[in-house]
């Protein structure tokens, strides 16, 4: 198989939680061996990507943050500045918040005499009620776009359970206003385009590895490019067989990697 850029999820691929998936390392060190590019993208926008990159390393990962790392967050940064939007409003964690404020005046409370340019809702680990409260408010009285950075419903932790993601907490607003939000990152395709731009390779030679399908997954397979759903997080083989769009291949965990990308 002539893969040149592997596009890794993290969570539930790599490992969970405070768990490293036996092999992780092993694999790595093929990837490094056989000149195989990768990037570590994340739909979690509730850590900046330095944050990902410490946990990498102190798992033994040799990886690069400016190289390796990208996330749901800088894919809605530059949908932000592409459309001129100057002002919004934030619904996320403070690492969030703080990421927006570097490009973008960011308002936290709603005030009617504050208007917007966008509300735009990240995975927050620190939600409150008055920021979905603010949020549907600015959603009810302003024509304005409302931006998620992902759509995950949950996130996987350790001993197979899950916490509500930035999809559960964009259902909540949407039920309560009536508006849905466009999704920036996985299933996105730009994300797989622009990821193969940047390290200059035909879309045959990618491979986009996750445990989501309708993330992980399906990003791949909306960008036209082959895909690998491993079974050490979200999914297991029911899901795989009663989703409507099936990975190309199917491992038990990344362990076994180099073994598919050597046939």
């Amino acid at each position: 198989m002539n893969k040149k850029l592997i596009i890794f999820d993290m969570d539930g691929t790599i490992y969970l939680g405070k768990n490293l998936f036996d092999g992780v390392l092993e694999t790595f060190d093929y990837l490094k061996k056989n000149h195989i590019d990768f990037v570590f993208f994340t739909n979690n926008s509730s850590h900046d990507l330095d944050f990902y990159y410490k946990k990498m390393t102190a798992f033994g990962v040799e990886c690069d943050l400016k190289k390796n790392f990208y996330s749901s967050t800088e894919v809605t940064i530059s949908y932000l500045l592409d459309k001129n939007i100057k002002k919004i409003f934030v619904l996320g964690n403070k690492s969030l918040r703080d990421k927006f404020a570097k490009y973008f005046e960011v308002v936290t409370t709603y005030d009617k005499n504050v208007p917007v340019e966008a509300v735009v809702a990240g995975f927050s680990t620190e939600l409150v009620y008055q920021e979905l409260r603010d949020a549907s408010l600015y959603l009810q009285t302003l024509d304005v776009p409302f931006i998620a950075t992902n759509g995950d419903y949950r996130c996987p932790i350790e001993d197979g359970l899950y916490i509500p993601d930035c999809g559960g907490m964009c259902e909540w607003l949407r039920l309560c206003t009536g508006k849905s939000a466009t999704v920036m990152g996985k299933p996105n395709p730009e994300i797989v385009d622009f990821l193969a731009h940047q390290f200059g390779v035909k879309k045959e030679e990618v491979l986009v590895v996750g445990d989501r399908l309708y993330t992980d997954i399906l990003v791949g397979i909306n960008a036209k490019v082959d895909t690998l759903c491993v079974l050490s997080g979200e999914s297991s083989m029911e899901d795989i067989n009663n989703y409507p769009h099936k990975p190309t291949f199917i491992l038990d965990s990344i362990k076994d990697l180099p073994d598919l990308l050597n046939k």
